[in-house]
């Protein structure tokens, strides 16, 4: 830049050779993940590729997005809502909670990926102002509170975009500034509850995630409200549920004899058959498939798509898929307008605090090479996996082939790492697709079923005489 001071080599050296001299001596110590920030803004490589989803349409909660005109109309609403917590008790007041987020300024700006320009005292007061709206909003809709003549209902598209915004990396503030707040107000509960909730549940009541009490995160685990509801998807935490009625229990011996002349009736026919189709055995190879195929390739490969019976207390966790004996059980999703933003958001998470975990993302993988087109969605759909409130097949197929773009993800060690595996293997078997080309292609109809079965009866029957004919006269 023109008429810029320009420093001499020796000053530049000298002010280099300064900093070198401050590192600690040998080599730095490794730094926690955990110390790091933990509200990101979206790298660009994400964001170019679908840039709405991760900005708020309703209100800014934190510094990224406050002042934007278009979210300007919310803090009236927000400055109702802290007046309203304070009316709840007299024991509720705002100079206690100034003083605490005072005392934890330091710590909250650290979270944050990138500095902004707020003093000490405008950042403490969006604090206080954003926490408090958002405990008291989930008070308000939990406790169904939230009656059509208040503010916000008759802003914009009201609850739905309010969700939909609270559950953006963007748009957070660390969970330990809500818990503070939390802690300082008074709440007085009516109805037939003893105890007042604690923080992280109130939470999960807002999110509709069930937990049982001993499941449910610690609030010091916590990052912020988005990172709460990751936690609750953890795979880890949820059980598969078995159940089988008496009327099951009955059919189980009728099925294991179905399974044994099909199994039976299949070997006879692929000795038939491989003489025109010579069995190849499938080369072993032990590294981890970077993709499987579509559903459609999959049905045709033999695989059958199952939706995923799961624990009813954590019935809304849609990510954890398995691969048993052939079939591919997924847990039911809804599809609505923003379930693009929600997955994405997640996926960002992910991307920029890599110690959370990968299984959002893997599961967007996955999800993104089982779905190429609306075909694909379609057998989702018939297997009461997916259920679409958007316009379209082809658009369900659309928002999930460009989920992953601009991601990372280790193809060896991911979440569904060793499905991807096994689904390959399965899916490369020879006589599986025969089996369902077999199954697809002549048993559809039961007439057929009963004729091809009838005419090797016979066969069977007619070997069996000859061979005894032949051996009696020997």
């Amino acid at each position: 830049m023109a008429g810029a001071h320009v420093l001499s080599p020796d000053t530049l050296v000298d002010r280099i050779s300064k900093k070198i001299g401050e590192l600690p001596a040998g080599p730095l110590p490794p730094r926690s993940p955990a110390d790091g920030p933990c509200i990101w803004r979206v790298p660009p490589v994400i964001r170019d590729h679908e840039s709405e989803a991760y900005e708020p349409r309703l209100v800014s909660i934190g510094p990224f997005h406050r002042g934007k005109q278009s979210l300007l109309p919310m803090e009236q609403v927000k400055i109702s809502y802290l007046r309203d917590l304070l009316g709840r008790s007299l024991d509720n007041r705002l100079d206690q909670y100034v003083r605490a987020i005072r005392q934890c300024e330091q710590r909250a700006r650290e979270q944050y990926s990138q500095p902004f320009d707020f003093n000490r005292d405008e950042f403490v007061e969006m604090l206080v102002i954003d926490g408090c709206f958002v405990i008291e909003y989930f008070i308000k809709r939990v406790f169904k509170q939230t009656v059509e003549t208040t503010l916000l209902s008759g802003v914009r598209w009201g609850f739905a975009h309010l969700r939909r915004d609270l559950m953006l990396l963007e748009n957070q503030v660390p969970f330990f500034v809500l818990v503070k707040l939390f802690e300082l107000s008074r709440v007085p509960f009516t109805g037939r509850r003893k105890e007042p909730l604690d923080l992280v549940e109130l939470s999960l009541k807002f999110l509709d995630v069930k937990l049982p009490m001993e499941e449910q995160p610690q609030a010091d685990q916590v990052l912020h409200l988005l990172h709460l509801y990751h936690l609750c998807l953890d795979p880890r935490r949820v059980k598969e549920e078995r159940s089988y009625s008496f009327g099951r229990l009955l059919l189980c011996p009728l099925e294991t004899a179905a399974s044994f002349a099909s199994l039976i009736f299949f070997g006879f026919l692929y000795l038939v058959l491989i003489r025109k189709w010579p069995f190849v055995a499938p080369k072993k190879d032990s590294s981890v498939p970077r993709m499987i195929n579509c559903a459609t390739e999959l049905v045709e490969a033999g695989l059958e798509f199952k939706k995923k019976s799961l624990d009813r207390d954590k019935s809304n966790c849609f990510i954890k898929v398995s691969f048993v004996d052939g079939t591919l059980e997924i847990p039911f999703l809804k599809v609505e307008e923003s379930t693009g933003s929600k997955l994405r958001n997640l996926i960002a998470l992910e991307q920029c605090c890599p110690q959370v975990g990968d299984y959002c993302t893997s599961y967007a993988v996955f999800i993104d090479n089982v779905i190429n087109t609306e075909s694909d969605v379609a057998i989702l759909r018939s297997s009461d996996i997916i259920e679409s409130k958007l316009g379209s097949d082809a658009e369900v197929a659309d928002m999930f082939n460009k989920l992953c773009k601009g991601t990372h993800i280790k193809y060896d060690s991911h979440a569904n790492a060793s499905l991807f595996k096994a689904v390959k293997e399965y899916s490369d078997f020879a006589h599986h697709r025969w089996r369902a080309t077999l199954v697809h292609k002549y048993f559809r109809n039961p007439l057929a079923v009963a004729i091809m079965v009838g005419g090797c009866l016979l066969l069977f029957l007619t070997a069996t005489q000859t061979y005894f004919t032949v051996f009696r006269k020997q």
